[in-house]
């Protein structure tokens, strides 16, 4: 967690950098945590003049590698309960968790829900879990860590005969879900850029790393951000244009990369164990022949447009339009992108299956991963022939003793508008 320093007389930036992160040159990540500052009169060096009793957040510098929960006191929350999930907070492990939901995204960030009884003799509990505190823990299935994250508000139920607390949080790459560009990064104004250009310096804020699997893609031309508008909705346009999705790692970074097929991590049939259910989602009146995205209009710009043609729907006969504006699209290339990952998303929201099983592992005893490659033969539920999807989401619950997964799947090539020729009911 960040911490503060309150400015005493013949105080530089400079000089708190090296106090407190370690080396002069760090003053400009003060500025940045500290939108105050802004506007101020400069000192020689450049950095915004400071004033006794001014109060400055000191960011965080934040480690790479996780604590093991082997290395943490544990503190069980009931009797006698399974211990298959813990969260270590300021250095303790907390376990005993009565129910709990955990979901692993593909396309968007992890989170998590724990739920215990809420018992004020546990001394240790109440100042881990203080609302607002926004403080960092380690989130873990059997041992095995599943993301770097942080606490968000506790929601505590007080009932006539007891109390129970539940614990909400997502990975450390979340604020970036929350927020809006800091004041120390305006002019937001991009010309000839990546998006790791325009990304890294706005996370690093926030204390947020970004990886790029599979690179940052090609420079935009021009790209303007809009005050209000959260970093990760303004980031997800322009992935959206480099066919680029994202969600976090274990370390809790954010995590751009390209939909890849894989072989399948697990199959389910009709009738057999541990399939429990099927239900489809079709939505009909969001399911489009024609997209077309048209671009900007304006004194300084060429509108051009490109269409994706849904060849399910064109060779039935059938025509629906749907037409959306792309602003930053700069060039028939982004435009195109953009439209094919709006196309996807249309398949993928207009075709799903939840699937209800039984217990969080697959036959080779490994975790159900976001992401992974499920194979169904679900006649009843109008999947005519053993089909691959993808697993857009896994929410791993545990209520009442038993143990089940939800996963949402979708339709390969949904994420990229490359779909299946064959779609699973034909």
């Amino acid at each position: 967690m960040s911490k503060t320093h309150t400015v005493a007389s013949g105080d530089t930036l400079g000089a708190i950098s090296t106090r407190h992160l370690g080396t002069f040159t760090k003053w400009t990540k003060i500025v940045d945590a500290n939108p105050q500052l802004s506007g101020r009169k400069t000192a020689p060096d450049g950095s915004p003049l400071i004033y006794p009793g001014d109060v400055l957040i000191i960011p965080e510098e934040k480690t790479e590698k996780p604590a093991s929960p082997e290395t943490a006191q544990t503190i069980s929350l009931t009797k006698n309960q399974e211990q298959d999930v813990s969260i270590i907070i300021d250095g303790k492990k907390f376990t005993g968790f009565t129910s709990y939901e955990i979901n692993l995204a593909y396309d968007s960030l992890d989170s998590f829900s724990f739920s215990a009884p809420y018992d004020i003799a546990i001394k240790d509990l109440k100042p881990a879990i203080l609302p607002f505190a926004f403080k960092e823990c380690l989130v873990y299935y059997l041992g095995q860590l599943l993301f770097k994250g942080v606490l968000l508000t506790p929601d505590p139920e007080l009932q006539s005969n007891a109390t129970e607390i539940t614990l909400h949080g997502y990975p450390l790459c979340g604020v970036l879900n929350d927020c809006t560009i800091p004041p120390s990064k305006y002019p937001a104004d991009y010309n000839d850029v990546t998006i790791q250009d325009i990304a890294d310096p706005i996370a690093d804020v926030y204390g947020v790393k970004i990886e790029y699997k599979d690179g940052p893609g090609d420079p935009f031309t021009e790209i303007t951000y809009e005050p209000n508008e959260k970093v990760l909705s303004f980031l997800l346009k322009l992935s959206k244009q480099r066919e680029l999705l994202y969600n976090n790692d274990e370390n809790g970074k954010l995590v751009f990369f390209k939909a890849k097929k894989e072989a399948a991590f697990m199959s389910f049939k009709e009738g057999k164990t541990p399939l429990l259910s099927i239900t489809p989602h079709f939505n009909a009146q969001g399911f489009y022949s024609h997209i077309t995205g048209h671009t900007k209009n304006d004194s300084l710009h060429d509108p051009f447009s490109f269409t994706y043609e849904n060849t399910y729907l064109i060779s039935k006969g059938i025509i629906r339009h749907e037409t959306i504006l792309v602003d930053d699209a700069e060039n028939s290339s982004d435009l195109e992108n953009a439209v094919k990952a709006h196309a996807g998303r249309m398949f993928a929201d207009c075709v799903s299956y939840s699937v209800k099983c039984e217990g969080h592992l697959n036959t080779n005893k490994k975790l159900f991963k976001k992401g992974m490659t499920v194979n169904v033969d679900a006649p009843g539920a109008m999947i005519t022939k053993p089909t691959d999807f993808i697993a857009r989401n896994v929410k791993l619950l545990r209520n009442e003793g038993a143990k089940t997964t939800e996963i949402d799947l979708v339709l390969p090539g949904s994420f990229n508008g490359s779909l299946p020729e064959v779609l699973p009911w034909e």
